[in-house]
């Protein structure tokens, strides 16, 4: 009997896992979003992201062809995507709560729910989709603790941000990790996750590197 309510229960578990998800996305159309729906939705105290605005995307081959009404090559209505990111596991009546009291338009719970909370972030500004319009990073709005340039670099962008840090140290002869990091704070702050957290040790020794062999190349010490 034991045996036979451990199996119902691990039955019950999977089917109600199956109808959670730690994240849910909506849409919200520009013309027809509700005065202050931001503010409203900072004030419901959840983590969410807001894409920039969606106002270069157009109908593709594959859209028409599941749906004629929507011809290829057209534009779309200008839009934002909205994720909800939740502590815990939500169903979809939790997220549609939120959604509502915004006014956004959810789509049916399959397509609503977020299957890979970092790909779907990535979506809001099309950065795996190059046929697609690319929109900036910059113009994602964050609410709460989400990190979302961190969430969101892949290896690739790693290795081309610090293709660029290197490239600035060798042609501006940096030999000092501080003013470094005075510079990458006012003026590049995109360098703040390389330079502060993931590489920071890596490009410190990057730029005693470049001193010693200012240094011999030279015979002078660096002051």
């Amino acid at each position: 009997m034991a045996k036979n309510s451990k199996e119902v229960q691990a039955r019950a578990d999977a089917k109600r896992a199956g109808k959670r998800a730690r994240a849910w996305t909506a849409m919200m159309y520009q013309d027809s979003a509700p005065d202050g729906w931001r503010d409203k939705l900072a004030d419901l105290l959840v983590e969410a992201l807001i894409s920039p605005l969606h106002d270069q995307d157009v109908w593709t081959d594959e859209d028409e062809a599941e749906n004629p009404i929507h011809v290829a090559g057209t534009p779309k209505k200008p839009h934002w995507h909205i994720v909800v990111s939740f502590k815990n596991p939500a169903t979809f009546a939790k997220a549609r709560e939120v959604f509502d009291e915004i006014g956004a338009v959810v789509p049916p719970e399959p397509k609503s729910k977020v299957k890979d909370f970092r790909q779907m972030a990535r979506y809001l500004c099309h950065l795996d989709q190059p046929k697609k319009h690319q929109y900036d990073p910059a113009g994602v709005q964050v609410f709460g603790a989400i990190n979302y340039r961190a969430l969101v670099m892949s290896e690739q962008d790693e290795d081309s941000m610090l293709d660029e840090i290197e490239q600035y140290l060798d042609d501006n002869y940096v030999t000092s990790f501080r003013q470094f990091c005075g510079y990458v704070r006012n003026e590049r702050p995109e360098w703040k996750e390389l330079t502060r957290r993931k590489y920071a040790a890596y490009i410190s020794r990057y730029i005693k590197s470049i001193a010693w062999e200012l240094e011999h190349e030279t015979g002078y010490g660096i002051e």
